[in-house]
């Protein structure tokens, strides 16, 4: 007779203290904090908004209070991500599933957020010139702004991974939106911009532009944003265009080498990890760039100088590079305006969910960077945020 059979007492014995033991532990969960939490497996990619838990005669009576009771519950489970990871695994692995509903699989390994494809697939003709004359007064405001104050504004464009390599998905989802409407928006839009004299640096269209010139493309398999070599061009064009910009050289610039390694990190592993599997793949090659910093920090006014980016999480990256490798030490990234602040050494998160007083400090900028991107354009704009702080709207 095999020791674990089940008429035995001992194997019975275990098999009720762990039918007993799970409930206890849910139970513990739901009563501490998450950083307190019992959870067997690796933590989950994604982040999920957790329902509030609000009880009244409405919430009871349209479900939400018994949903985000449901939704607590569930979560406390100890083997919730065990189990999530086996089902996203055989449904990866069998029949190449995504089991993240806004990650869409491309052709040659290339991962895509669907709020991306949305944006490129619905362009019509003619739109890139119309959200330009929405723009241009409000980017104009801004600028004269931080010139009269004998400061550098300039506005960043950058660039959408489904516009950079739309052959890998074209042929896997619906896209009703004309070639020529596609191609012409992030160019109208631009030239428009230039033409009524906004400072624009078009991250966006050197990126396109730099398709194919490089080992790797600029957006890793895996991942959402530019990586580490796209942002390093992007930055070398910015400060440039600052410096340009200011008549003199305010930031000081660097150069830099790139040798491609694997296997993906960071974010260039970022809709990867979303999918939450067992055996991410992740075996494809991305660039690790090293910078080369000619100038002294502390001998440069950049160290001191008061600069902020206000921006998409495109931003990010470019804030952690100028920070680190131009020496603009001072430099505050503003999320999406007000969600969050991050800067500092090491590069973090500093602030979060962000207040009118908070945001105080953009009056003064002697930089002030403000990050757009190509998918967002003409749907709701931060420029609206800067135009409030700095009195002009």
């Amino acid at each position: 007779m095999s020791r674990l059979d089940l008429t035995r007492p001992i194997p019975r014995l275990l098999l009720s203290l762990a039918a007993a033991l799970l409930p206890l532990i849910s139970i513990w969960n739901l009563s501490v904090g998450p950083n307190r939490a019992i959870q067997i497996g690796p933590k989950l990619g994604g982040v999920t908004n957790e329902l509030p838990l609000t009880l009244s005669w409405s919430s009871a009576n349209d479900g939400s209070f018994q949903k985000a009771v449901a939704s607590r519950v569930v979560e406390a489970f100890p083997f919730r991500r065990l189990l999530i990871r086996v089902n996203n695994e055989v449904r990866y692995q069998l029949f190449g599933a995504m089991t993240a509903p806004q990650v869409v699989s491309g052709a040659k390994g290339h991962l895509f957020e669907r709020v991306y494809i949305d944006d490129y697939c619905s362009r019509v003709e003619g739109k890139g010139a119309a959200v330009a004359a929405d723009m241009i007064p409000k980017l104009k405001a801004v600028q004269d702004y931080y010139r009269e104050r004998g400061g550098v504004f300039i506005y960043v464009l950058s660039p959408s991974k489904a516009t950079h390599l739309p052959e890998h998905f074209l042929n896997r989802v619906s896209c009703p939106s004309s070639q020529a409407a596609r191609a012409q928006f992030v160019p109208q839009y631009v030239g428009a911009l230039r033409d009524a004299g906004i400072h624009v640096l078009d991250a966006a269209g050197l990126i396109h532009g730099l398709k194919g010139r490089y080992e790797v493309e600029l957006f890793p398999q895996g991942g959402v944003h530019w990586n580490d070599l796209g942002g390093a061009l992007v930055v070398t064009a910015l400060v440039k265009e600052i410096n340009a910009l200011a008549g003199r050289e305010l930031v000081p610039p660097f150069s830099f080498t790139y040798a491609l390694s694997k296997p993906a990190s960071g974010a260039d592993r970022e809709l990867v990890d979303l999918l939450n599997v067992f055996f991410p793949p992740l075996g494809y090659l991305t660039p690790k760039v090293d910078f080369i910093q000619p100038a002294a920090c502390d001998r440069t006014v950049a160290h001191t100088l008061d600069a902020a980016i206000i921006g998409t999480s495109f931003s990010d990256l470019l804030a952690r590079i100028m920070i680190q490798h131009n020496c603009l030490y001072a430099l505050n990234n503003y999320f999406y305006a007000t969600l969050g602040r991050f800067g500092g050494a090491p590069y973090r998160e500093l602030q979060r969910n962000l207040h009118d007083a908070d945001l105080a400090g953009w009056r003064g900028a002697r930089i002030m960077i403000l990050e757009e991107n190509e998918s967002l354009l003409g749907k709701g704009s931060t420029v609206d945020s800067l135009l409030q702080v700095i009195g002009r709207k």
